[in-house]
């Protein structure tokens, strides 16, 4: 971190800090929507099916998520600051590529490249985070960082609008260049962003950059906990619609509208998680308690027990109570943390995401082809009650360390 950085207000600087590593992640998640969003509006001009397209994304999340350890190993080893600029690099080339592309040889490759992108963000955002943010704020840190990722998916279908109004090669083109402007940015940020493999920054010697460092058993309780946590979001955002139109004969803007509000109120509970996170100390507490809570209001959805009437309070306290435990998991990885592995250890950990994100859907889509839609909820009651008690455990096996470590 240079003079003029710390010469700055604390606040200012951390502000400045969370607002560019926030939008660097809100992008990073439109970017993973925005791909597939652009598959099912190519699908006529690429030539695919459905099946296609489904290979195509599994193909994006799969590199993601086996080389999403590799990219923390690469934070520990270059810097958290010039493996998010090559990850947003990659994210927005990956985009324009998609301009030029007409068959699903070249958006295989396009997938793989744009996977490669989507793999470092994990480990580099909450590197510079843990390292360079004020510890008393982190807990708001990893709120907003939630945030972003959950205004970008918001943030995607826009490119229905930018293809209407641009055609298919001006949106992928136009598309690339938030990326592109983030990652020179990012690059050129080395004021605010410092480094966490320092002994001084990291709280200790940096660990031993090992493979045995997975194997810890709160570093798999996470992995776990991460796996579950995406197959559940996952799963939900993407059959939840069909669902509810089968369940309560609502309208399926009426359904969306439904998953809206679920969104919303997650996004709203990550604000105030992560105003908590940085007050408690028993981070699990939280964690399990949203998620149980999480779990109580979608038992009468399952049941199919409630007038539609009452889906939209249900379903916005719903997401407000899981979105609330968002910034304490992050807590949570970071306790688990040894000083200056901040990289591979939330690259290993949050892997989950596209593990769960890889594995979930087919399971979904199996049981909304069998007629059996309200499977869906008490598979997510389940995911809901499992991570409560997952939760909890991470306190037993290794006790967390101090906030101001």
């Amino acid at each position: 971190m240079s003079d003029a950085a710390r010469a700055l207000p604390p606040l200012r600087r951390d502000a400045e800090l969370i607002g560019l590593i926030g939008l660097a992640h809100g992008f990073s998640h439109l970017y993973q929507l925005a791909f597939g969003t652009m598959l099912l509006i190519a699908r006529d001009r690429a030539g695919l099916d459905f099946a296609e397209v489904g290979t195509l994304v599994g193909l994006y999340y799969a590199v993601s998520g086996v080389f999403q350890t590799a990219a923390g190993f690469a934070v520990d080893r270059y810097g958290a600051r010039p493996v998010l600029a090559g990850g947003l690099a990659l994210a927005g080339i990956g985009m324009a590529l998609v301009a030029g592309a007409d068959s699903f040889t070249s958006l295989a490759v396009i997938a793989v490249i744009a996977g490669l992108g989507n793999s470092v963000f994990h480990p580099a955002d909450f590197a510079i985070l843990n390292a360079s943010v004020t510890p008393s704020r982190l807990g708001r840190a990893y709120s907003v960082h939630g945030l972003g990722g959950s205004l970008g998916w918001a943030g995607a279908p826009v490119m229905y609008f930018l293809v209407q109004l641009l055609g298919w090669a001006g949106a992928a083109l136009i598309a690339a260049v938030p990326g592109l402007l983030l990652a020179a940015a990012v690059q050129f940020e080395s004021g605010r962003i410092a480094d966490h493999r320092k002994p001084e920054v990291a709280g200790g010697e940096p660990a031993p950059a090992s493979f045995g460092l997975f194997f810890q058993a709160p570093i798999l309780v996470c992995l776990a906990y991460f796996v579950l946590v995406a197959a559940n979001t996952v799963g939900v955002q993407n059959f939840a619609v069909p669902a509810w139109e089968k369940m309560f004969g609502v309208s399926q803007s009426h359904a969306a509208l439904c998953l809206l509000v679920f969104i919303v109120g997650g996004a709203v509970g990550m604000i105030v998680g992560g105003i908590y996170a940085d007050r408690v100390t028993r981070h699990d507490l939280i964690a399990a308690v949203g998620m149980s809570v999480a779990a109580v209001l979608t038992v009468p959805i399952a049941m199919q027990a409630i007038a539609p009437s009452m889906l939209l309070p249900l379903l916005a306290l719903a997401g407000f109570a899981a979105g609330v435990t968002n910034p304490s998991r992050d807590m949570i990885v970071r306790g688990a943390t040894p000083p200056g592995a901040s990289g591979k250890v939330f690259g290993f950990v949050y892997s989950g995401l596209d593990i769960g994100s890889f594995l979930a859907p087919p399971v979904f889509g199996v049981l909304m082809h069998w007629g059996m839609p309200a499977a869906i909820f008490w598979i997510a009651i389940t995911l809901y009650v499992v991570n409560a008690l997952l939760v909890t455990t991470i306190r037993v096996v290794s006790p967390p360390r101090p906030a101001a470590a």
